[in-house]
């Protein structure tokens, strides 16, 4: 009935709506507000394709209650003003249209609050302390009991308002360091009063503000509660600890929603937005615990991105539905595939985490406000893909020079648009350096995306012509109307003595090479790919060392992925970096280098892998200029970058090269 994935598709009740599947959107904080945090137009674009890509419900994430003690970073939405309410209407409408329903995630900061944007400036809290917001360390108010009641009352009024407004339920977000986990956890919470001490005192305020919501909202107005099944920092609540709150949540609530971590810790973020160095599904086991003590629904979130992986889990009975985030950024299409029975042609999340990155204040200098994702060309241009794609005119011949991420994104591009598209790649197959660089097993759904891509270009009927070099004589030959330059980068070549050593390997040809199975490695540079590699081969057994000539390792890093790579290279014992190091010669002895004190020192090897970075391959590239009527270049052939910046970039060189 429901095709491969039954139990992914089946109905599930929660209290009394019906959730058409097991799929839940998990929240996603809205952009282009107005200046008093109201949902515009640009806002709601969003979620409404998450709700025509197929999610059972879709939540809007990170809502202030109460904004006059608890606001975050100022651009974010709030359900204290009536004069939202407008908005709030407009977006569960366009989620309802497409059969899905709507949620809204409720959240009072706490000491996570900003105190410029609080009145008076200041941070409250369960206890006194510090907070790291803002600009700094800024002191935390303990909250008096009145001002408990204030805040408790703020949920019920908020979750009034989103009831009001149409939406179907609420989540309130009681996890994750924010206001109602800093009363849970005895790391934020020192109180001697009746909301400190015992599990039932610090769970108190959680409990009051589920009895306000359903006082004010009805016994049929669904309570979701999400929680951190695991603090995971010292002091914090415990897995058990949790358990015992989730009964004492589902005696009031309709669905709980487990997440993991505590921002307390400044590393939370590699658990809670699982990196790629943690498995699919991380965190389900937490939820897996909760469910087997409790009556209600438990929805597990934590990486998930394969529909058999999560089929799996609720075929079983683990969990009962499974929430995804960065998954839907990357295919917001990826439910109605796995249904439709297209899974093949999903877009997997490689949990970059460049969507996050951007706006991960306080830790980022400066929040963007917009991200990109670095396999969804679309992420972020919702309005765009909804209303104004439209088809050309006239039939163009496209030629693409080159069949790595960006050429395969510009042949999508022009496809879509009704282009008649020609592609050729002078190796022997498609997807370019990710297919080799996806090899290391955390690293495999770049590989898979390459996979995709090329699976894509051959269901979309482009004209594939493998082993050929595009060449100027070539392109007069085709006589396109349009020839798109996507002939990639190539390796920095190293001007110092002895790289020509058969040691000596390409980052981006280690995993194509024959190279000794085991011996001591080198690796010459520590940005990002250098990084990745050496972490690779260290999780392998070998001893390896990074030279990076600066004092940081992996600069060219998301912020997030800086954090899980540095924690990885931290607790692998083989792995040595050294930092303010350059090297100068490769000689028969090993790599040989400068220190920061002017000290020469060698490092054996029997495996030197150059990672100094990539160079446009600008001068070939143009070339082809005047070739044909308009020649475009896409890609790393303008300047090396990213995967991000070559599936952005390629993509739209192809659907926009036409422009009548």
């Amino acid at each position: 009935m429901y095709g491969k994935f039954p139990a992914l598709f089946s109905p599930m009740k929660v209290g009394k709506l019906i959730l058409k599947n097991r799929i839940i959107s998990a929240p996603m904080s809205a952009h282009c507000l107005t200046a008093d945090g109201h949902l515009t137009a640009e806002s709601i674009e969003p979620y409404e394709l998450l709700a025509m890509g197929g999610a059972a419900v879709i939540t809007v994430g990170e809502t202030l209650v109460h904004s006059q003690t608890g606001n975050n970073h100022g651009s974010v939405p709030r359900l204290d003003s009536e004069g939202g309410l407008r908005g709030l209407y407009r977006c569960s409408d366009m989620i309802h249209r497409y059969g899905a329903l709507a949620s809204i995630e409720l959240l009072h900061p706490g000491r996570r609050a900003d105190p410029k944007y609080n009145a008076e400036g200041r941070a409250y809290g369960p206890s006194v302390g510090y907070c790291h917001y803002g600009d700094g360390q800024h002191e935390v108010t303990e909250l008096t009991e009145s001002m408990i009641d204030v805040i408790v009352n703020a949920y019920g009024d908020a979750a009034e308002r989103a009831m009001m407004a149409g939406f179907d339920m609420v989540m309130v977000h009681a996890g994750h360091g924010w206001l109602l986990n800093q009363f849970l956890s005895p790391a934020t919470n020192q109180r001697a009063d009746r909301f400190g001490g015992s599990l039932e005192n610090r769970a108190r305020i959680s409990l009051m503000a589920a009895d306000n919501i359903r006082q004010k909202c009805g016994r049929d107005f669904v309570i979701d509660f999400r929680v951190s099944g695991d603090d995971f920092m010292e002091e914090g609540a415990t897995r058990a600890e949790v358990i015992e709150f989730a009964k004492l949540l589902a005696r009031k609530v309709d669905m709980i929603h487990v997440s993991a971590a505590n921002f307390n810790n400044r590393r939370a973020g590699i658990r809670m937005f699982p990196s790629t160095f943690l498995p699919r599904g991380c965190n389900a086991f937490l939820a897996e615990e909760i469910k087997k003590n409790v009556s209600v629904p438990v929805v597990a979130v934590g990486g998930f991105n394969d529909p058999a992986h999560m089929e799996e889990y609720i075929a079983e009975g683990r969990v009962d539905a499974v929430a995804m985030a960065r998954a839907l950024i990357a295919d917001p299409f990826l439910p109605e595939k796995a249904l439709m029975g297209r899974e093949d042609d999903i877009t997997h999340c490689v949990r970059c985490n460049n969507c996050l990155s951007v706006g991960y204040v306080p830790y980022v200098k400066y929040n963007l406000g917009v991200s990109h994702c670095s396999v969804n060309p679309w992420h972020g241009l919702a309005s765009e893909y909804l209303r104004h794609r439209r088809p050309p005119a006239i039939r163009q011949r496209v030629l693409v020079a080159g069949g790595g991420p960006a050429g395969l994104q510009a042949a999508l591009g022009a496809s879509d648009r009704g282009a008649c598209v020609i592609i050729c790649e002078k190796s022997g197959g498609l997807g370019g350096i990710p297919l080799a660089a996806g090899i290391p097993n955390f690293k495999r759904d770049i590989r898979r995306f390459a996979e995709t891509l090329a699976r894509r270009v051959e269901r979309r009927g482009v004209e594939i012509r493998l082993n050929t070099k595009v060449t100027p004589k070539l392109v007069r030959e085709i006589a396109p109307d349009i020839l798109i330059v996507a002939i990639g980068a190539k390796p920095v070549e190293l001007p110092i003595p002895g790289m020509d050593d058969r040691r000596v390997v390409q980052a981006v040809s280690l995993h194509t090479s024959e190279k000794p199975a085991d011996g001591l490695v080198v690796v010459i540079g520590g940005g990002l790919v250098g990084m990745e590699e050496a972490v690779a081969l260290a999780k392998d057994g070998r001893c390896v060392t990074v030279i990076e000539m600066t004092d940081r390792i992996a600069p060219d890093a998301t912020y997030l992925h800086y954090l899980a790579l540095l924690a990885e290279a931290e607790k692998t014992p083989s792995l040595k970096v050294e930092l303010n190091t350059r090297c100068i010669a490769v000689n028969e002895d090993g790599v040989v280098c400068r220190d920061g004190d002017g000290r020469e020192i060698t490092y054996p090897a029997d495996l030197i892998i150059s990672a100094a970075g990539m160079e446009a391959r600008r001068d070939e590239a143009e070339q082809f200029l005047g070739s044909a009527p308009r020649v475009v270049m896409a890609g790393d052939c303008l300047g090396a970058g990213q995967m991000c910046e070559a599936v952005l970039d390629g993509y739209f060189a192809g659907y926009n090269a036409q422009r009548l």
